[in-house]
């Protein structure tokens, strides 16, 4: 009887951690507006421009923090972004991940291409109204 339990419970807590999965994958579940914008860390992998997204914060994030982000590509992220209403408070951070640590790239060197990777996110999106 003992075993039958264990097996039920087993089952039980594996369901409920199945069931955990984010509606929108590529961000963290966020039930209210980001007080500091979304962070929307780009980086090239294989010829393809990659990124995940968290919450704003006043402080850099850690290595391990931007390597653990889920990662999707651009369409996707737009599409989420799109979907949670978050297309006018996000902002593209571009880093380099081919190392083993994290590279910010200057923004000032970079200023076109974060422009372009804002407008692939949906930043100036001809549908947006005003």
């Amino acid at each position: 009887m003992k075993k039958i339990i264990s097996l039920v419970l087993c089952m039980l807590t594996l369901f409920a951690l199945s069931a955990c999965t984010p509606i929108y994958p590529g961000l963290p579940d966020i039930s209210e507006d980001p007080m500091k914008g979304i962070e929307i860390y780009c980086w090239q992998q294989d010829g393809e421009w990659k990124c995940g997204g968290t919450v704003g914060t006043n402080r850099r994030k850690f290595d391990y923090e931007i390597r653990s982000l889920q990662v999707v590509t651009i369409p996707q992220m737009k599409n989420i972004l799109k979907q949670k209403g978050l297309t006018d408070c996000f902002y593209v951070i571009l880093v380099d991940l081919s190392g083993d640590e994290v590279v910010y790239l200057d923004i000032e060197e970079n200023l076109a291409q974060i422009g372009t990777l804002e407008m692939q996110l949906g930043r100036f999106d001809a549908n947006q109204q005003n």
